[in-house]
């Protein structure tokens, strides 16, 4: 078991609403391929978004070098504001964390970005350390899995998971494509930090969630569906306009034994954390769960308010969770669907 005593979240001061987002893609998508299609960013659900720079460094050719580099000093201070922001909301000490498991998918950094934090934040000169690439949207969940699974072994230990993505760093508008004018319409930029104890951690006590289960599920035949292709100009985004189906066929079935282990039926799940793809997908997700309209409220809320932040979004969603009034149901779930193409899901046990 893992308890969450707490989320940090930290997102980019410069807020912008879809609106200026889309008439900026209009001039630079004039005459290519997706020209006459920025109609989607009213269908996205997204409201609004952070981002780490202001619009027209996306649109001015920046190198990727220049790009990658940008990514470190960005990530590093949302990295710490999201983790400070967790620590002491927690009522834990830097010092007492012993193992940091970070993920991101949009900047290449070796060291990676927790061997930095950990050379420049009073950690523990011992402090674990499992850095996390190319696991993309599920990424939040496959930390907090990996997480869930050594605290079952070190019970008496606190951890913490950090996830930090700057999409926007990626966005290739002279690439011209549908696909790059809907990671325009739906990601966005932020940072955030859950801190997790064992059961016999002394903080235990003061969790309102834990983990109890999961399951990591590879969905076969899919790994067109998500994921970078790596060339001169960075990292160009692949996705498929088949990821809403795949998850409409393979979820339910994903999540089952999960379910089942347990007894517990869907529509007991309170919170239930999915993470928002995309309007689309979340629809695909209520769908393959028979779920009613509005069940995956808090996802969608989220959506509108930040955008798609990849692997940070589940963990916003969890902190949104935490501030909810606690829940009739004993039960809840988190999920996210990711590169491979996987799904990586966890049971809440409500306290």
């Amino acid at each position: 078991m893992a308890r969450v005593l707490a989320v940090g979240t930290a997102v980019p001061e410069a807020q912008y609403d879809q609106k200026t987002i889309r008439g900026h893609c209009e001039k630079a998508f004039a005459g290519t391929a997706a020209a006459g299609r920025e109609n989607l960013f009213d269908r996205a659900g997204v409201e609004t978004r952070g981002l780490v720079e202001a619009p027209e460094y996306y649109f001015a050719g920046v190198p990727f070098e220049r790009r990658n580099a940008d990514y470190f000093p960005h990530a590093e201070r949302l990295a710490r504001r999201a983790l400070e922001s967790a620590l002491e909301e927690a009522g834990v000490a830097i010092e007492e964390l012993t193992h940091l498991f970070s993920v991101t998918t949009t900047g290449l950094l070796t060291p990676s970005l927790d061997a930095h934090l950990a050379q420049a934040l009073p950690f523990r000169r011992t402090l674990k350390r499992t850095p996390l690439f190319g696991v993309g949207c599920a990424g939040g969940a496959v930390a907090l899995s990996r997480a869930y699974e050594y605290l079952r072994g070190h019970p008496e230990e606190t951890v913490a998971v950090l996830s930090v993505e700057l999409c926007s760093l990626t966005f290739l508008p002279k690439d011209g494509t549908m696909t790059q004018l809907v990671a325009a319409a739906i990601f966005g930029d932020g940072a955030a930090c859950a801190i997790l104890c064992g059961e016999k951690s002394p903080a235990a006590a003061r969790a309102k969630l834990s983990f109890v289960d999961n399951e990591s599920v590879l969905i076969p035949d899919s790994l067109h569906v998500m994921g970078w292709d790596f060339g001169a100009d960075g990292m160009r985004l692949v996705l498929s306009t088949d990821a809403p189906a795949i998850v409409e066929r393979n979820l339910e079935d994903a999540l089952s034994p999960l379910l089942a282990r347990h007894g517990v039926c869907v529509d007991e799940l309170s919170p239930l954390i999915l993470h928002p793809g995309s309007a689309r997908i979340l629809d695909a997700c209520e769908r393959a769960m028979g779920l009613p309209d509005g069940a995956a409220e808090l996802s969608r809320s989220f959506l509108r308010r930040h955008g798609n932040l990849s692997s940070a979004s589940v963990l916003f969603i969890l902190k949104d969770a935490l501030a909810q009034p606690k829940s009739a149901s004993p039960w809840g779930l988190l999920a996210a669907l990711g590169p491979g193409f996987a799904c990586e899901a966890l049971l809440i046990r409500n306290t």
